[in-house]
């Protein structure tokens, strides 16, 4: 195998296995107002999340568990709830 199509392979593999992005978003009021509260990585088998503060890292089996933990410990009366966004174009 060549170079340049040992790379393509590398590339196509990086890109098949690789995590998906999200943001982990608090709505205040009913569709008053956001704000992102963490970002985090979707794995095969975990997600890893991060608040923006950096003070809070969370390991999951899968995004909507960490959404639910966002959401019951955002400790803001004001937040109505917390939305995943996913910020990759994957279907």
């Amino acid at each position: 195998m060549d170079d340049e199509t040992f790379t393509a392979l590398l590339h196509e593999a990086a890109q098949d296995e690789a995590p998906r992005l999200f943001a982990l978003v608090e709505e205040y009021g009913e569709h008053e107002d956001a704000r992102v509260a963490g970002y985090g990585l979707a794995y095969a088998d975990r997600a890893e999340s991060n608040s923006v503060e950096g003070d809070f890292l969370l390991s999951s089996e899968c995004p909507e568990n960490a959404r639910a933990v966002y959401e019951v410990s955002s400790g803001d009366r004001a937040v109505r709830c917390v939305h995943l966004v996913w910020l990759d174009d994957r279907s």
